[in-house]
């Protein structure tokens, strides 16, 4: 888990909040694929303007994409997915991806998946005053610096035989200082239970996160802190077990 103190990160909801839900399932022998896009942009004053960003304005970027194809084989795949652009509490997320998937190719049978998650957070100076619901919380805090943060997470899988499941969220719109922003990515993958026992997974799998943080200090506009982080672990054969966690938080207060 990585953080940075002092900071308070996210926007607040706009007036008119909207929800997305979809959930899918798929059990199919031959030809199945999946496809999801979403970028969503929100801040606390006007997009049309920026750049530059006005004193104490934040705006914050969500991406999420999922492409997953397979081919000649027995795939059943299930999926949940909801938005929510509210304000979200400690343990909610805004946007949240669950999936899994079974892949048994037949000859020539191959399936490729692959999905990420982003958030680009970005804000000016501000006042810290009435920010935060614990009342200890901006005591020592005069002012919430500038900060300009990008972090990404996903997972790429190109496989002729496999079980995996992930798990992908992300918060960036809250209604206070108190919660930090977060992103999270689980993956799981291994082989496959059959009738004659597990079989190895087989083929390719690999997870990454990729994060650029940089945060001032006080209300001036010079970078006090610089931290960049990049986290890749790949396989590619016989598969037993793969498993890979990811959690971040930025914020004043961490959970």
């Amino acid at each position: 888990m990585f953080s940075i103190s002092a900071t308070a990160e996210g926007v607040r909801q706009t007036p008119e909040i909207q929800g997305i839900t979809t959930s899918t399932y798929i059990d199919v022998v031959g030809q199945a694929s999946n496809d999801v896009e979403l970028a969503w942009t929100s801040g606390s004053g006007s997009l049309q303007d920026n750049p530059p960003l006005s004193t104490g304005e934040s705006v914050q970027t969500t991406v999420y994409s999922e492409d997953t194809n397979a081919m000649n084989g027995h795939t059943v795949y299930v999926k949940d997915f909801s938005v929510n652009t509210g304000n979200q509490l400690m343990s909610q997320s805004n946007v949240k991806s669950s999936r899994q998937i079974t892949f048994e190719g037949g000859t020539g049978g191959n399936m490729v998946s692959d999905e990420s998650i982003l958030i680009d957070t970005v804000g000016m100076p501000t006042s810290a005053a009435g920010q935060f619901l614990c009342p200890f919380g901006s005591s020592g805090i005069d002012t919430l610096p500038a900060y300009c943060n990008i972090v990404q997470a996903g997972s790429h899988v190109d496989s002729s035989f496999i079980s995996l499941s992930t798990q992908a969220s992300s918060r960036t719109v809250m209604a206070s200082a108190d919660i930090p922003v977060a992103l999270a990515y689980n993956i799981n993958a291994h082989g496959v239970n059959t009738a004659n026992g597990i079989i190895p997974g087989q083929g390719l799998v690999s997870a990454f996160m990729k994060i650029h943080m940089m945060g001032g200090s006080g209300a001036n506009l010079s970078k006090a802190s610089d931290l960049t982080y990049d986290d890749t672990t790949s396989i590619n054969g016989i598969i037993s077990s793969f498993t890979k966690h990811i959690d971040y938080q930025s914020g004043a207060r961490l959970l």
